[in-house]
């Protein structure tokens, strides 16, 4: 036996039992006070304010998007013009990067831009109008007649009726711009849903239109009226173009001004383009007239390299298909 003596107690116990408790309470005293400075460490530091405001900023900087200024716009007199027209693409993910500007007309201008993670694409067109591209659609009454718009109030009514503001005015000629624009992304949506040999739409923003690109990274798919086509693709080409035009009809379009100046030709396949004048046959008296003169406009541009059709019986052929008549 032991003699263990306090201040204000004294207790004997066996040897071997003191030392044990003593071990135990020292080792419990040693894991309490440990944890106890573990905790107090680790609240403190996630608590404290600098460290905080670093995980907050750390954060944001991680979500944020970097400013869009592709450098292929820098220096372009219409530069700033470009830039608010394809912001919205990028904002949404549809677009990462513009990489060059590939076609330029009167009313529009074309660039190649790398597709962004919205997109299923690594390369897309986007296609921008300018803000005077009307004054070129100076003789449009006969694409305009029928065509069906949504006007301020949300009401639809017809593009050349009442309801719709002056093109005399400013606010006229926007709604007009508008229209056009809506309308194009709208049939060239309508054909490829379709199965019409185009470039598949991917969205429309304001002036602009995002589409598929057609070529690679080296070039863009060139025009008909640009390049000598093989003898042995003119005849697929017209007839690849003859069935576009009958799909785009069963779905009551004519594209209305189709030539090899809207037809790109790449790896054998032709591809429409360019909608904007496009007419619903259910409506207007020169639906007939438009639909023969783009069959025949697409048999002479390949008449050259051999392809041969007689356009104007095709043309009448399809017309009364699509009456639902005998051929």
């Amino acid at each position: 036996m032991a003699r263990y003596t306090t201040t204000d107690e004294t207790w004997i116990r066996p040897d071997e039992d003191a030392a044990l408790a003593y071990g135990t309470r020292h080792k419990e005293y040693k894991r309490r006070k440990a944890g106890s400075r573990e905790g107090v460490a680790k609240r403190s530091f996630e608590a404290n304010p600098d460290v905080q405001r670093w995980l907050t900023e750390a954060r944001d900087a991680e979500g944020a998007k970097a400013p869009f200024t592709p450098a292929a716009l820098l220096g372009r007199r219409d530069g700033e013009w470009l830039l608010s027209s394809l912001s919205s693409f990028y904002e949404q993910d549809m677009i990462a990067d513009v990489l060059r500007e590939v076609k330029s007309g009167k009313e529009a201008t074309v660039f190649c831009c790398t597709g962004g993670p919205a997109c299923a694409s690594e390369l897309v067109a986007a296609k921008v109008y300018r803000p005077r591209m009307f004054r070129s659609l100076s003789n449009d009454v006969q694409y305009r007649e029928g065509r069906t718009v949504r006007n301020e109030s949300g009401k639809q009514v017809r593009l050349t009726g009442k309801g719709v503001p002056s093109r005399g005015s400013t606010k006229g000629r926007a709604f007009q711009v508008s229209s056009w624009i809506d309308y194009e992304y709208a049939t060239q949506s309508l054909a490829y849903s379709r199965g019409v040999s185009t470039p598949r739409p991917y969205a429309q923003v304001g002036n602009s239109l995002l589409m598929e690109y057609v070529g690679d990274a080296d070039m863009v798919a060139p025009r008909l009226c640009e390049i000598d086509v093989d003898r042995g693709e003119a005849q697929d080409l017209l007839d690849g173009m003859i069935q576009s035009i009958e799909l785009l009809l069963g779905g009551h379009r004519i594209h209305g001004d189709l030539s090899s100046y809207n037809i790109l030709a790449w790896q054998g396949r032709p591809y429409i383009i360019d909608y904007a004048q496009a007419v619903d046959p259910r409506h207007g008296d020169d639906a007939r007239i438009l639909l023969s003169r783009d069959v025949v406009r697409v048999a002479e541009a390949l008449a050259p390299f051999g392809a041969r059709v007689d356009a104007r019986a095709v043309a009448d052929r399809l017309w009364w298909a699509y009456l639902g008549q005998p051929v």
